[in-house]
């Protein structure tokens, strides 16, 4: 099978400009990119002659949820504060408009919580798994809501589990799974990192078989969170699964990159996964 490839902007927007990551993008061979998603700061209009002029396709929005940004902190579905939570319902919709406007088809959902309504081990961030099931039912409904809100623009909402340290809510596949199942619609599905798969799955190649037609989108980074054939995660058996499910969608990377000098691990990690 042979897929086509994207890697997410919000990687390279703290180390250089926009139209140098994707004039660095093109030569790397990528098929499209994913914008972040901080759609107030977006000018549209120059984005969208920007992407043309590099020839470059825009396969989604990637949610800035939790440290992601000074702005992402308060961003949380799971709350009792109907503030934040409607604040939280129309920067989803914001990031569903741009993601339409620019001619992509994804965007992703995580689910962060008040502190208060998180008792956690404090060593290692656990919720027991009732815990966790009764903070997930709290969002069905309006995810429902946005789902529809998304379907009219012709794109889905990813459900991503987060390893425990980024939220406890929801972490692993199954509980992904829990929410796209209650939502019950087509165009609501499972976004998995194999970044955060790394700390919370028993076996990263089982959970991705175990999808069962759910999984939409996927984000390949290496358990140190840099591109994939730098740390010890056998993305061999992650290729292999994904091979055996006919998954037709992007691969994505999800990098942390540290500085501007990047092009060569890119280049060499890209290059893996082809292999594989």
């Amino acid at each position: 099978m042979n897929w086509k490839y994207s890697i997410t902007l919000s990687s390279f927007k703290d180390i250089e400009p926009l139209k140098t990551t994707l004039e660095r993008m093109t030569t790397l061979g990528f098929d499209a990119v994913e914008m972040y998603g901080e759609p107030d700061s977006v000018d549209v209009g120059s984005i969208i002659d920007l992407f043309h002029s590099h020839n470059m396709s825009i396969n989604g929005i990637t949610g800035m949820w939790g440290c992601a940004s000074k702005e992402s902190l308060g961003r949380k579905l799971v709350t009792r504060n109907k503030s934040i939570f409607f604040q939280t319902q129309d920067y989803i919709k914001k990031c569903i408009e741009l993601c339409e406007k620019l001619d992509g088809n994804v965007f992703n959902i995580c689910l962060f919580s008040d502190d208060s309504l998180v008792q956690a081990d404090k060593n290692h961030a656990r919720l027991s798994e009732s815990l966790k099931r009764e903070l997930m039912s709290t969002i069905i409904d309006p995810v429902r809501e946005l789902s529809l809100f998304a379907k009219d623009r012709g794109v889905d909402l990813l459900i991503e589990p987060l390893n425990r340290y980024s939220t406890p809510v929801c972490t692993t596949s199954a509980d992904a799974m829990y929410v796209v199942k209650s939502v019950a619609q087509e165009n609501v599905g499972l976004l998995l990192d194999t970044f955060h798969m790394n700390i919370e799955e028993d076996s990263i190649e089982y959970s991705i078989k175990n999808t069962n037609g759910l999984l939409k989108h996927i984000h390949l980074a290496d358990n140190n969170r840099k591109m994939p054939g730098f740390a010890h995660i056998n993305f061999q058996e992650i290729v292999k699964a994904l091979r055996e499910l006919e998954f037709d969608r992007y691969i994505s990377f999800e990098p942390f990159v540290p500085d501007a000098h990047y092009e060569n691990d890119i280049r060499s990690s890209i290059e893996l996964i082809r292999s594989l």
